[in-house]
């Protein structure tokens, strides 16, 4: 396999640090890094999770021992029973993986010179980057933002609560021994904040970038730097891509939820705990070619664990997180939310009642919410219209009222750039499913009346949906393509990181889909029409949804079979084949 390296890299000023033995690490109060773990707590991923002070302190706050009553992947248990675990242990694991990813470099890189306020910084964000997820995690800040006309994330709210928990007096002295004190101490805060939410580091016009000088290529990647965070310079770029990782989506946070979801659900992926470990073996910090920044790379020999990481995702996003019947319950959920949101009222900063829409205004009061509020809106005694439609839906949830897939086709967003009037790239998902719902009504409406159903298959009611199917970057980007791999064993005691290469073309040609992401279009009627008795209906509405994909051109034509001989000759049939070769068997 050959590797691709861009011509002359940058080797910036700030990557000459090294540590010889007259020099000394930075005078710290308390060795945090070798103290003894506070506690041990058991876990079914990685057997335990050792969590040393002054961390600790986080654990037993009222932010994070909330997410106990978050589920981690929402409604999936509705399908999967046993995807009850909650974002609390995911925390706790990402912190994990991060706390020791950090030990290794420190041990293996000496010369990167990572403090223990580098180390504590890393690990306070693993354990509080999920600290903002509303109820039904991803439902709420997705789907039912979306429904309120708000443009909410989950992110910015984790980025409050951070603040909010590291600025509590009790915390704070806690961690000033070692992120210090003032200034200081809010540098450290403002560090920990931007690790889970810092944007990717990239230059729109790389050629003319190339073409600079290699002072300028410095001042240029200097200012892009300073223009993004300010938590720490660049000599600590390689931080960035731990918990977080904007550029290739390679972090901690991904590894261990593929690992635990797929554990909990019984879907098994190709990304295991030994590709976790291999890679936490094979781990360094790396320098990139392109921009001279230090990165997290891998033994390009591990290329095959980096791939697995962005294909589980998918996997588990067509089986698990985007399963059909979640996805109709999730449509359910979101009706309920919007019906019995303003009803809905949770006590913020000075007493002030927030609706459900309204509590991401207030962190007090997005304190009050979680996974609970079904049973709020079910228990609720309001004589309200809006909340008795409510209770319904969620009723309709618990009686399994939910509707069945009754078609389905997969399909690349490259097609959608097809429909005439639309320019590439401005047609979504959506768009799609509204063209390919309003086509189908045509089809059903002109079958109807050639085959004289007196408006039976008309008036059938369905709902056609989308699932969005990526590895974690673009619709034509892979993210092995983005991950900085190096060659040969590492040299640890030389001071200095080695050069960093990304796969080339050719191994992107051979082992990855032309498009990263599909995406997959279906409808959803009701479980009646699974009775036997309504067969032929099934049939229409599929050959429906299949030509309205391909009249629209999201779809290839099927190729049709041959015309077959009304009266074929017997040699020819399958048993007389059969017979063939059974009468030459040994």
């Amino acid at each position: 396999m050959r590797w691709h390296q861009p011509i002359e890299p940058v080797r910036r000023k700030f990557n000459s640090v090294s540590l010889d033995e007259s020099q000394e690490l930075p005078p710290t109060t308390m060795n945090w890094t070798n103290q003894a773990p506070k506690h041990i707590i058991n876990d079914n991923v990685y057997g335990t999770v050792r969590v040393p002070s002054p961390i600790d302190k986080i654990l037993d706050t009222v932010e994070f021992q909330r997410l106990r009553s978050l589920k981690q992947t929402g409604l999936v248990y509705r399908v999967y029973p046993n995807c009850e675990h909650s974002r609390f242990v995911h925390s706790l694991g990402t912190f994990s993986l991060a706390y020791n990813l950090v030990d290794k470099l420190r041990h293996n890189q000496p010369s990167l010179n990572i403090t223990p306020a580098d180390h504590t910084c890393v690990s306070v964000a693993a354990l509080l980057h999920d600290v903002g997820h509303g109820p039904f995690s991803h439902l709420f800040d997705g789907e039912f933002a979306k429904r309120c006309g708000s443009s909410f994330k989950h992110e910015d709210m984790s980025i409050r609560c951070i603040r909010r928990i590291m600025m509590n007096d009790d915390i704070k002295s806690s961690f000033e021994s070692i992120l210090g004190t003032g200034e200081t101490y809010e540098q450290n805060v403002q560090f920990i904040t931007e690790l889970i939410s810092a944007k990717p580091f990239d230059f729109k016009d790389y050629e003319s970038f190339k073409a600079l000088s290699d002072s300028e290529r410095e001042e240029a990647v200097e200012k892009e730097w300073s223009s993004l965070v300010s938590g720490r310079g660049p000599e600590k770029s390689f931080l960035y891509d731990i918990v977080s990782n904007s550029d290739n989506g390679h972090d901690v946070d991904k590894m261990d939820y593929l690992l635990r979801d797929s554990k909990a659900s019984g879907v098994a992926i190709t990304f295991s705990e030994a590709s976790l470990y291999r890679l936490l073996d094979h781990v360094r910090v790396v320098i990139d070619p392109n921009s001279g920044l230090k990165r997290i790379g891998y033994s390009m020999k591990c290329v095959g664990e980096i791939k697995s990481i962005g294909d589980s995702r998918q996997e588990l996003h067509s089986k698990v997180y985007q399963h059909k019947a979640v996805r109709f319950i999730e449509t359910l959920m979101v009706d309920a939310l919007y019906k019995a949101g303003d009803l809905l009222k949770y006590r913020g900063t000075n007493g002030r009642l927030f609706s459900l829409s309204e509590v991401t205004e207030d962190v007090e009061a997005y304190m009050q919410t979680s996974d609970f509020v079904e049973q709020e809106i079910l228990n609720s005694s309001s004589s309200d219209p809006r909340m008795i439609e409510a209770q319904q839906c969620l009723l309709k949830i618990q009686r399994r009222e939910i509707g069945c897939k009754v078609g389905c086709f997969e399909m690349s967003p490259k097609n959608a750039t097809q429909v005439d009037g639309i320019a590439n790239n401005e047609i979504g998902a959506t768009e799609v499913v509204k063209k390919v719902e309003e086509r189908m009504k045509q089809i059903l409406k002109t079958t109807d009346e050639a085959e004289g159903l007196e408006g039976k298959l008309e008036n059938i009611q369905f709902r056609v949906m989308h699932s969005v199917l990526g590895r974690g970057l673009d619709e034509k980007t892979h993210p092995v393509e983005r991950q900085i791999f190096y060659d040969g064993k590492p040299k640890d005691n030389d001071g200095q990181p080695m050069m960093g290469c990304y796969v080339d073309d050719d191994y992107i040609i051979n082992n990855c889909p032309r498009m990263a992401t599909k995406w997959e279009i279906f409808v959803m009627g009701d479980r009646s029409l699974k009775d036997e008795c309504n067969a032929g209906f099934i049939e229409h509405i599929k050959n429906a949804l299949r030509e309205a994909g391909e009249a629209e051109k999201f779809l290839t034509p099927r190729k049709r079979s041959p015309p077959q001989d009304e009266n074929p000759d017997p040699s020819c049939s399958v048993a007389a084949k059969r017979r063939l070769f059974s009468s030459h068997a040994p």
